[in-house]
């Protein structure tokens, strides 16, 4: 039995999410070969496998709910799917040929969804490379597996049968705190603050980016995933960093609850990370984000600054201090996962490398003014006893 090698999210070249788990199989083409992986549908937020060949080409990316299940089974990926279903396995072959004249990479069929690695995406030969696993976000009450273990890794001889190794049904439980900043308990109150709300449409100081064609080859991306970086973040001790945009709808499987299909997308995450050796420094997952009444996220990033007394959970304010971090050059880093065929406001249709123009994405453009902390108190509206204007 082969074994997954475990990639921590703050490894190098990796711009991780720390709210993922990455794994990675490094693989050789051999033609009397066939690469076996059984495992079963996480508890967790999303999953996919892919399949890189030589000089870290990135060749086809599977998410989870293309895998179709083993006969029996169900993937709970699906929208209307039992998120809680007992049986919940799958089978991916890797073979060592050319996909068959007029196919993809990677063709699904129950117990038999199938990578095709002997050739790159342009038909060139390919030698080796690597199968990418990823995990997000586990349910709660789940290990960082989703609660099914890693798939289980064999190989075969081509051309025949493999040994139907069984898989597992048991579920790793852990005990896990209740995340205080979930969407069970989203903010219900209109923000106190009406001009903050402003902001958005106004000219924004943060510059957004889709990343280029270099980092996109190192980095191992996901496909289904639009990747967006911001210009490099002034660290000031005496102003504050006020991102807001219009939050993507996404499911609550942290909750385990099940997916219903008519979500913006399925996963969106906000990280901090440094050009110095690609590294993901922390992340601010959807999951984690306050979201006020009108749908919004009002995050508000501090190096040193002190915290407005008005800027609380309570007001619809997501506080993040961000001056324990490396002194590095600082960027932000913007995740869309598998994104709705319905929903047009986000990056993906801009070139890699190119700036994304804030119309492009409207509302859901995360629109970033450097303030300083008296701004909070002279945007209050609302004067009560908590709110010192």
């Amino acid at each position: 039995m082969q074994k997954w090698i475990h990639q921590p999210s703050n490894s190098l070249l990796m711009l991780g999410d720390f709210n993922a788990n990455y794994y990675v199989f490094p693989y050789e083409v051999d033609p009397d070969i066939e690469i076996v992986i059984k495992g079963q549908f996480p508890y967790a937020r999303y999953m996919s496998f892919t399949l890189s060949g030589q000089l870290d080409n990135v060749i086809v990316t599977a998410p989870d709910r293309m895998l179709i299940p083993d006969p029996g089974s169900t993937n709970p990926f699906l929208p209307g799917a039992n998120w809680n279903a007992d049986n919940r396995n799958y089978t991916i072959r890797i073979r060592p040929t050319a996909p068959p004249q007029n196919s993809e990479h990677f063709v699904p069929e129950a117990g038999n969804n199938t990578f095709y690695a002997g050739t790159l995406k342009d038909g060139t030969p390919n030698k080796f490379g690597l199968i990418g696993f990823r995990i997000y976000v586990p349910s709660i009450g789940y290990d960082k597996t989703g609660g099914v273990g890693l798939p289980k890794i064999t190989y075969c001889a081509a051309k025949k049968d493999c040994k139907n190794t069984s898989i597992s049904v048991t579920v790793n439980k852990i005990t896990q705190p209740e995340n205080p900043l979930n969407p069970a308990n989203v903010f219900m109150k209109e923000t106190s603050f009406q001009r903050c709300r402003d902001v958005v449409g106004q000219n924004c100081d943060l510059i957004w980016s889709r990343i280029g064609i270099i980092a996109t080859r190192i980095l191992q991306p996901d496909l289904n995933t639009v990747y967006t970086i911001s210009d490099q973040i002034k660290r000031t001790a005496d102003k504050l960093l006020f991102i807001r945009w219009k939050a993507p709808t996404f499911p609550d499987t942290y909750h385990n609850i099940g997916i219903l299909g008519n979500e913006n997308m399925r996963y969106w995450s906000m990280s901090f990370i440094t050009r110095v050796g690609l590294l993901g420094l922390y992340t601010l997952s959807d999951f984690q984000t306050v979201i006020d009444k009108k749908g919004y996220v009002n995050l508000v990033i501090s190096f040193g600054a002190s915290r407005p007394p008005c800027v609380t959970t309570r007001n619809g304010f997501t506080w993040i201090d961000a001056s324990k971090l490396p002194l590095v050059p600082l960027n932000l880093f913007y995740r869309n996962n598998q994104v709705s065929q319905g929903f047009p406001y986000t990056a993906k249709n801009v070139p890699e490398g190119q700036i994304v123009p804030p119309e492009v994405m409207g509302e859901y453009y995360p629109c970033g003014k450097y303030v300083t902390p008296l701004y909070f108190n002279s945007c209050c509206y609302n004067c009560n006893d908590k709110c010192p204007c």
